[in-house]
């Protein structure tokens, strides 16, 4: 992974951000009409990858499967505005790594037990997504944003 030379963090900045981040991450990628796609995914960093999973049928699936390149942010939605963006190449695989249990417990901890056991009754369909970082790049508008 290539840490764009604008970048306003370095590697350890980037990562710490990311793993302290609970909102999605939103992918960009070509769909079948070569127009752009935005899909927002669960995610966690591990090894220099992030991690997300879908089921065999999702569109973002069949359209991942047909072009391996996207973009990628995971940035707050809230006021300073800061984040990490970039450009990745996918892995499609059957979830046999257990990256969905993982996401589940990521995003829902303890609650939410009917969309927990609803999403763990379909666990054989899901694929794992691989998403590997080509370039990152943090930007950060705290200090413009100060009161």
């Amino acid at each position: 992974m290539k840490i764009h030379p604008k970048s306003q963090w370095h590697l350890s900045e980037i990562e710490q951000f990311i793993q302290l981040q609970h909102i999605p991450i939103r992918l960009a990628c070509i769909d079948h009409d070569d127009f752009p796609l935005v899909c927002s995914l669960w995610f966690y960093y591990s090894d220099g990858c992030f991690w997300s999973a879908s089921h065999k049928n999702s569109h973002i699936i069949k359209v991942l499967s047909k072009n391996s390149k996207v973009a990628f942010e995971i940035a707050t939605n809230d006021y300073p505005y800061k984040g990490v963006r970039g450009k990745a190449t996918i892995e499609i695989s059957k979830d046999e790594q257990g990256v969905l249990p993982r996401l589940i417990d990521r995003y829902l901890g303890n609650s939410n037990e009917p969309l927990r056991e609803w999403l763990l009754s379909r666990i054989d369909d899901e694929y794992a997504i691989k998403i590997a970082p080509t370039t990152i790049n943090a930007w950060d508008f705290s200090t413009r944003m100060e009161a």
